[in-house]
């Protein structure tokens, strides 16, 4: 019987342990998360009359389709995470 009482105590003890030992990590974890990425303000400067026709989001890219007065479009690619311009794309039509 004494037996059976010291192996339930140790179980206890390790049950309490493994719990503290989650709860610890968890909030570990939670501690050394980062920051949401994100940016406050960006800017893209656009062509001289040029105007914002479309936008669409994909995953954690914003594409900007772009119509300037003389017919000509371009496609500015900006990432979501740090604001920054990833590239640029001119339209042109085929002959």
């Amino acid at each position: 019987m004494l037996a059976l009482k010291i192996v339930v105590g140790a179980m206890t003890v390790l049950l309490i342990a493994g719990f503290g030992a989650l709860i610890g990590g968890l909030a570990m974890q939670a501690k050394n998360r980062p920051a949401e990425a994100g940016f406050a303000n960006a800017e893209l400067t656009l062509p001289k009359d040029a105007r914002i026709v479309e936008t669409t989001q994909s995953g954690e890219r914003l594409v900007l389709r772009a119509a300037q007065p003389d017919g000509r479009e371009s496609l500015y690619v900006i990432d979501l995470g740090s604001g920054r311009l990833v590239g640029t794309v001119a339209l042109k039509r085929a002959p």
